[in-house]
């Protein structure tokens, strides 16, 4: 069994299409939130994961800002103009179905959040300590989240004794042994480990693997819709380097 592990697409919409290319014929898609924000393609990145997550789909930060369940003050002032002009662009199908996902899941031995098992939306999960105190909050053998746009891997006991989380690179296949895990497959449409390349995971339940994959884009053609839209040039220009 093949499921796609995808988050924090941020309205990429080509990020997000080179993803479903690269990684083919798939069983499943779970998405980890953050559908929206940043980028230039809400509606139809909204209107894509509604189409091929089906059964996983969860709530992040920026989506909840669009459905004002979070104050755009919380954000910094860059997020904060992009949010708004991602509300502005927004249909009401579109918030009806952001404002039907959950901030958790549980299928089968995998909980699924945005943030972190304790603050599903919120709480940044980036080292041994913060996950140490989060696996006491699902029981479940594997957390998959998103959030930081960093691809991250610990194992309950290596965070236990505050050994740093294993940072995967493409085509690294970690095979899940007998602990339970933290895994994070990093960002689809904004990644920020020095790697412009889309990330995404793979996880195959039945043989207990998780395969990290990176996959090229149009970095460029995303970057022309994001100054037609007039959003920020930070934003656009973070795309290149991957930060």
């Amino acid at each position: 069994m093949r499921i796609l592990i995808i988050a924090d697409i941020h309205a990429n919409l080509v990020a997000l299409e080179s993803v479903l290319a690269a990684a083919g014929t798939v069983d499943d898609v779970w998405c980890l939130g953050d559908i929206v924000g940043y980028g230039p393609r809400p509606r139809e990145c909204v209107e894509r994961v509604q189409n091929i997550a089906t059964e996983v789909s969860v709530v992040g930060n920026h989506d909840w800002a669009c459905l004002g369940r979070a104050a755009l003050e919380g954000f910094n002032p860059i997020a904060q103009y992009a949010l708004r002009w991602t509300i502005a662009q927004l249909g009401r199908e579109h918030l009806s179905y952001l404002e039907g996902l959950p901030n958790r899941v549980i299928s089968g031995a995998s909980t699924i959040v945005h943030g972190s098992p304790r603050n599903p939306v919120w709480e940044y999960v980036y080292n041994a300590h913060l996950a140490a105190v989060n696996f006491n909050y699902f029981d479940t053998s594997i957390c998959f989240f998103g959030h930081t746009h960093v691809p991250f891997v610990i194992r309950e006991r290596e965070a236990l004794r505050g050994l740093p989380p294993y940072a995967p690179r493409h085509g690294d296949r970690i095979l899940l042994s007998d602990d339970r895990y933290m895994i994070n497959p990093g960002a689809v449409g904004q990644p920020r480990d020095g790697d412009p390349r889309a990330a995404y995971a793979i996880f195959d339940p039945e043989m207990g693997v998780v395969t990290f994959h990176r996959a090229q884009y149009a970095v460029e053609q995303v970057q022309e819709d994001m100054r037609a839209a007039g959003l920020p040039e930070p934003l656009i220009r973070r795309l290149a380097l991957g930060v």
